[in-house]
């Protein structure tokens, strides 16, 4: 899984790499407002940013939990012809998100009143209810990315 510059029809992309630590949200949000034009609606674009806020707290508190704090998170977005990708890189134990989806119906049928498992829950509505593609990807040098795709 390469990086979106080698995608050909990237019409804007970024990449902001920043600690292990929640206090990034603030410059994370800042960084994602460029990624708010054509041809992703504002709809998307806050489908998108509440995602990736989700995605980047998820990398913090559960895949780098145990990790220091200067361990770096690696985030990258591209509008594209066609979508709004977004990739979430994490270098923490690799788990089965596509699991954790489908189960969260079943094991959580009221998030709100559980304390884990929200962001499970509102990648499970953003793909069934939004048409959001997520994935996960374990890979072999120690790290992961968790891939949120958006067609327009």
């Amino acid at each position: 899984m390469s990086g979106l510059t080698e995608i050909e029809d990237v019409i804007h992309f970024d990449r902001l790499v920043v600690q292990s630590d929640l206090r990034a949200i603030a410059q994370i949000l800042t960084w994602f407002e460029a990624f708010q034009k054509a041809p992703v609606s504002h709809a998307v674009w806050l489908q998108g940013q509440i995602a990736l806020v989700e995605a980047f707290t998820n990398a913090v508190r559960h895949a780098h939990e145990l990790l220091p704090r200067q361990t770096p998170i690696t985030l990258e977005a591209g509008i594209c012809v066609d979508r709004l990708e977004i990739r979430v890189w994490d270098q923490g134990a690799p788990f089965n998100l596509a699991r954790l989806i489908e189960r969260v119906e079943q094991d959580y049928p009221e998030p709100l009143e559980h304390e884990a498992h929200w962001g499970a829950a509102l990648f499970k509505k953003l793909q069934d209810q939004h048409r959001w593609n997520i994935e996960y990807h374990c890979l072999n040098e120690g790290r992961n990315c968790l891939r949120l795709v958006k067609f327009c």
